[in-house]
């Protein structure tokens, strides 16, 4: 390798083509971030020439960033050539600035800027050549081949632009705009060209990086990009494989695999910047990244993409053509996923995943997809156990910490297995877990966290959005108006509280309430019975209405299945109720009942294999069929009062109490002890009503008094459903 500075007007004016690799991607610049900042440079150096002219001072030089280029093999009756490593959309900027700036000379009659600027931006060919496209001093890439031509034409070319759409395209009416008014502004417009020139000639200095055939051009390519576009992982990424191509003598297979195959990653679509978490990622680089965990089994990040890709294309000794077809087969297959009908349960599942901003189970999802070897029906069984794991655990507020390696050993458990049965082996592998960041909570727990009193307050907005939505496509039938299921991730559908949130102003309770009463008032308000999905308009019409009135706009307006089909009408498998009778009023009553009605649905919507498992770690459950555990608790020498409760399994060691003052809103808490003590901030207590009396400072009744936050359910109610 050789690098040293050199004047720009050397790079141009020997009879040389400089050759964009077709794997480089298209022309990119624009006139912000690129056009207009290189402008600058060169108009301050020929501002600099001016000024310098005039007193015979030193101008400075300028230095417009490096070009590195590997010299090719001489071909007979061609000119020589030099393949662009890095520094070809600067390189073509210029190419198109110089014959902007030689057709501008033309029309200010400066004749001598004219013939200089045109041997910058032409060989010298005769006019019978076989190789006419030798005239031309950079050879784009085949895309940007018919644009690039007509923006470094003659001054005397008047042909109309093939796409003025172009980004080079508009280069050159950015130049010729640009260097015109800058003329303009002189008394002596053929001076000033001159100086341009001179500029050009004698003050722009540019870096050279001359590579060896010997030499690695992508250890260049990744180092280096002064003043240009930001390099995309994908960018990086592209690079190696064609390079890697090359070195593994399929150079006959480029332009098949860069037109048929990766040409489309280049295209705006896979180009758009979306945003993941608080971070803007372009798609293409987001796709590479769950591409390469699919095949690594571990997470891959947009973050370190590019170096895992090396070091995974090292160690692997992966052939880069199979890799730039897999990847171009798992671009159709996220394409083809993300274009679903909302009517398939996998679109439904994705929009999910899209609401709440999961990324983990792609890889293993796309696997599932893009597998030829994995039947489609296998593959949607695995997308809807991932549905329901996922929803399930943030239902039950479990962790998420340990998704990435979990999704990993899966993705293996499936590669190793038999793949036309993968969907079936993702279900038991899932349902086999037993960790607390693994495992898949059964039905007992996942109703107990969608009965949850502070639902609302307790899951993230996104998730409860999408617990919702998916009750209400799980509603809806072939009846129903409008029949297309709904997108969580679009909003367009907000959380409505049925009865409002501030029901102490609005829904008040009779003043000779007892607190009892108040207080299964307020553990209601947030829980799944009063929540239902409404436009936002309409969220905000019904406000804090009392019920006759929200009912009849409700009715009015309301197209929801939550809405329409348990709150309207009684939900279905209801008895023991007229329509005129639940629609009377809205109660705690109504509530709690509407909340199991949603539940059976839940339970539908999303299933588990083994529905009455349990597979949470021992120390969170209490199991009676373990005669051990039973025995172990009844050896403690003192035993709590709520003892019964959990050996009946009505609560368990860990739960929490609470108590809220009524008016002044002063929560008190508690926690179940294995023992059946009550575990509080005064201590430890063996009866509730002493516990809470500790607390608050006056006697208390704590078996009516303390709520049990996991069910909503005071302790006597609790107490009442012991066995006789």
């Amino acid at each position: 390798m050789k690098a040293g500075d050199e004047l720009l007007s050397t790079v141009f004016s020997k009879d040389h083509r400089y050759v964009i690799p077709i794997f480089q991607r298209p022309y990119v610049w624009n006139e912000p971030d690129n056009w207009a900042p290189l402008w600058n440079d060169l108009r301050k150096a020929a501002e600099d020439a001016e000024a310098t002219a005039e007193t015979d001072g030193d101008a400075p030089e300028y230095f417009l960033g490096a070009f590195v280029t590997q010299h090719r093999q001489p071909v007979p009756r061609r000119k020589p050539t030099s393949m662009v490593i890095d520094g070809q959309q600067r390189m073509t900027t210029l190419q198109v600035f110089l014959a902007a700036a030689r057709r501008i000379a033309v029309e200010f009659s400066a004749t001598q800027a004219a013939d200089n600027f045109g041997a910058l931006v032409r060989n010298r060919v005769s006019q019978d050549s076989e190789f006419p496209e030798d005239a031309f001093k950079v050879a784009p890439l085949e895309h940007d081949r018919p644009i690039f031509e007509w923006a470094v034409r003659a001054p005397s070319d008047d042909s109309a632009c093939p796409n003025d759409r172009h980004r080079l395209a508009q280069a050159a009416s950015y130049f010729d705009s640009a260097l015109r008014d800058w003329v303009r502004e002189s008394p002596k417009p053929e001076e000033r060209l001159d100086l341009l020139h001179f500029a050009v000639e004698s003050r722009i200095k540019v870096v050279s990086i001359f590579l060896e055939a010997k030499d690695d051009p992508q250890v260049i390519f990744e180092a280096l990009n002064h003043r240009g576009v930001r390099l995309d992982a994908a960018d990086l990424v592209k690079n190696l494989l064609f390079q890697t191509l090359d070195r593994q003598g399929n150079q006959a297979l480029e332009r098949d695999l860069l037109t048929n195959h990766w040409s489309v990653l280049d295209d705006s679509h896979w180009r758009t910047e979306i945003t993941t978490g608080r971070i803007k990622r372009v798609r293409v680089d987001i796709l590479l990244a769950y591409w390469l965990s699919a095949q690594r089994g571990e997470e891959s990040s947009v973050e370190h993409l590019f170096e895992d890709f090396k070091r995974w294309m090292k160690t692997t000794q992966a052939d880069a053509a199979t890799v730039i077809r897999s990847i171009r087969t798992y671009a159709n297959t996220m394409d083809m996923l993300l274009s679903l009908p909302m009517e398939s349960p996998v679109a439904q599942a994705l929009d999910r995943l899209d609401s709440t901003g999961t990324t983990t189970p792609w890889p293993l999802i796309l696997f599932l997809h893009a597998e030829v070897t994995v039947p489609q029906d296998q593959a949607v069984v695995g997308t809807m156990a991932l549905d329901s794991f996922l929803t399930r655990r943030a239902v039950c507020r479990l962790g998420t910490k340990d998704y990435n390696r979990l999704f990993g050993s899966l993705l293996g458990t499936i590669k190793s297995g038999e793949r036309t049965g993968a969907g079936t082996l993702l279900v038991s592998a899932l349902a086999a877990q037993t960790a607390e960041n693994r495992y898949w909570p059964a039905d007992r727990e996942f109703v107990d966290g969608l009965l949850n009193p502070r639902l609302y307050t307790d899951l993230v907005r996104a998730r409860l959005r999408t617990v919702l939505v998916g009750l209400e496509n799980q509603l809806i039938t072939s009846k129903s108006e409008p029949a297309t299921p709904h997108r969580a991730a679009s909003k367009a559908l907000t959380i409505e509280h049925i009865m409002p949130v501030s029901w102490r102003d609005h829904w008040s309770l009779p003043s000779d309430s007892t607190d009892e009463q108040l207080e299964r008032r307020a553990a209601a308000v947030h829980s799944l019975g009063n929540l239902t999905l409404a436009t936002q308009g309409l969220n905000s019409s019904l406000s804090n209405d009392p019920w006759t009135k929200k009912r009849h706009t409700l009715q009015t307006h309301s197209l929801a299945r939550l809405t329409t089909g348990s709150v309207l009408t009684y939900p279905e498998g209801l008895s023991g109720w007229t329509q005129d009778e639940w629609v009377s009023t809205w109660d705690e009553q109504h509530i709690d009942l509407r909340a199991k009605a949603m539940v059976a649905v839940a339970l539908k919507t999303w299933p588990h294999p083994n529905p009455d498992s349990d597979p949470r770690p021992k120390e969170t459950s209490f199991d009676l069929a373990n005669s051990e555990s039973i025995r172990e608790r009844r050896d403690h020498a003192v035993h709590g009062d709520l003892l019964p409760l959990l050996s009946a399994d009505l609560v368990r060691p860990g739960d929490l109490l609470e108590h809220r003052r009524v008016r002044s809103g002063e929560v008190f808490r508690a926690t179940v002890t294995s023992t059946g003590d009550l575990d509080t901030v005064a201590g430890r207590y063996q009866a509730p009503s002493t516990a809470l009396s500790e607390l608050m400072g006056s006697s208390r009744n704590g078996w009516t008094d303390w709520t049990h936050t996991r069910t909503g359910r005071t302790l006597d109610e609790l107490r009442t459903s012991l066995p006789d």
